[in-house]
């Protein structure tokens, strides 16, 4: 379980006098309604480094923003505003964040009916920069391919870009609203929608959050058969993306055999667990699939063929000067600029610091293994490559470990048919820190909190652009891989 102080009547201004301490990080920021439809809000904290802690306070009225002590509070505290009318006094930048120009003032979902929202005509009003020479480049948010849309707009002179602004959340889900009233057992449906090829990350989160609500006890070999899903979704993940930034400067033949590796990994994923991307494997209780010692073994085989076949690639990526040359000081993100922002996952790796759930915050059966954090100080491209490479290996060896010695047992606990509990639990996925927080009331979901890395992210993105040329965005872009589902939840 993960560790977490109950909630406490503290008010706001606790919660903003522990940000203002050292070894302290701002995780998330949201609201609810308590069982007498008062409106709370909701900081999450991780404290040292080692342990996650819940301050709640009900709102009257304005509260005081926290995005001056953290910058990192920002994007949490426009969203709250939205979503619950919330007003953060102080904030310095108060427009919308979710809604659009057709969304009325003063309609707030989590808390109004959203049945008939009559169309409305705003301006949404973008950052100028001016200047001799400055002229602006809208990108998106309709772009070539298959990607979800997002507008980038830059701010550029001759091809070298000033200052990047970006809005998404031109497909909202409002996936939260979606679990409210939701049978425990069906939510995993909903959280496996969030972001499709880290599905199996969400349902982890998802059914450990009401695991630790309900005091379920998970058998060791469910636990088991989880990590195996969360490290292959992770080698799949980072296998894509190293060949993705191959495609991104014309690296054609890497770019097509991590392809093709990929591939290997979501046959062999069917070939014995019935499923490409790990679909229905999850639910609260544990797992609904097993398999055999023989089915174990041929697994792992299939798993090391992989892995070997991507470290040859890699090094061959490595050790090619001209991708060394696109790659390397290429979108630079700051250590300073990613702690203030709270940035997770393998960009925070890559820019120096080193923080890891699997290791931080373990739950299941990373409690009892050793999980390995890579970490580059030079927060470019090139190390964001280098961080998805080391953790390929990595995941790779605690796959294999975890299938030599794969407990034996059950792989389903009963769940209780009623309950009423909060509670909250964070993953480590291939994008970084995922955390759900549940609150059940009679067998149903109350509320669901989604803490996504990639909503988390974004707006770093633009801070690692200035000084660098608008041909290198695609290339930035995709080395910090950043889900537009997973942030439009």
């Amino acid at each position: 379980m993960t560790e977490i102080v109950p909630n406490r009547e503290v008010g706001v201004s606790r919660a903003l006098d522990l940000l203002r301490s050292e070894n302290t990080r701002l995780v998330s920021i949201f609201g609810s309604r308590d069982d007498n439809r008062v409106c709370r809000v909701h900081y999450l904290i991780e404290v040292n480094g080692r342990e996650y802690r819940m301050f709640s306070s009900p709102v009257t009225g304005p509260i005081p923003s926290a995005t001056e002590i953290t910058p990192a509070a920002a994007w949490y505290e426009r969203e709250l505003h939205d979503q619950y009318g919330i007003e953060c006094e102080g904030h310095p930048d108060p427009r919308p964040l979710l809604f659009h120009e057709n969304w009325p003032d003063n309609v707030h979902p989590m808390i109004d009916d959203v049945s008939r929202v009559p169309w409305a005509n705003r301006q949404y009003r973008f950052l100028k920069v001016q200047g001799d020479g400055v002229c602006e480049v809208p990108v998106g948010p309709i772009h070539a391919g298959i990607i979800e849309p997002g507008h980038f707009r830059f701010s550029v002179v001759g091809d070298t870009v000033l200052h990047l602004e970006l809005r998404h959340f031109y497909t909202h889900k409002a996936t939260e609203k979606l679990f409210e009233n939701t049978p425990v057992s069906d939510g995993v449906m909903i959280a496996e929608s969030v972001s499709g090829d880290n599905c199996f990350s969400h349902a982890v989160a998802y059914c450990q959050a009401i695991e630790n609500a309900l005091a379920i006890s998970v058998p060791p070999r469910a636990q088991a058969i989880r990590l195996i899903g969360l490290e292959l979704e992770r080698m799949m993940a980072h296998i894509a993306d190293v060949g993705a930034l191959c495609g991104d400067v014309g690296f054609s033949v890497p770019a097509a055999y991590t392809a093709c590796i990929k591939e290997s990994l979501l046959q062999a994923s069917t070939r014995f667990f019935g499923t490409r991307f790990w679909r229905g494997m999850a639910v609260p209780g544990g797992v609904t699939r097993d398999f055999s010692s023989a089915d174990a073994s041929e697994f792992g085989k299939m798993v090391t063929a992989a892995a070997r076949d991507f470290a040859r690639m890699a090094r061959l990526i490595l050790h090619t000067s001209s991708v060394q040359n696109r790659f390397e000081s290429t979108g630079i993100l700051t250590a300073e600029i990613a702690r203030q922002l709270a940035v997770v996952g393998p960009a925070a790796r890559a820019s120096g610091i080193r923080m890891d759930v699997r290791r931080d915050h373990p739950s299941g059966r990373y409690r009892n293994l050793n999980v390995d954090v890579p970490q580059y100080k030079y927060g470019d491209v090139l190390a964001r490559a280098r961080i998805r490479i080391d953790e390929t290996a990595i995941s790779t060896g605690l796959i294999l470990e975890t299938l030599k010695d794969l407990p034996a047992g059950l792989v389903l606990a009963p769940v209780p048919a009623v309950g009423n509990a909060e509670a909250l639990s964070a993953v480590e996925s291939p994008r970084g820190e995922l955390l759900y927080w549940v609150r059940i009331r009679d067998g149903k979901i109350a509320r669901c909190h989604i803490k996504s890395p990639s909503f988390q992210n974004w707006p770093a993105l633009p801070l690692a652009m200035p000084g660098n040329i608008i041909a290198d965005f695609p290339l930035i872009n995709k080395s910090f891989n950043l889900s537009y589902s997973g942030c439009d939840r």
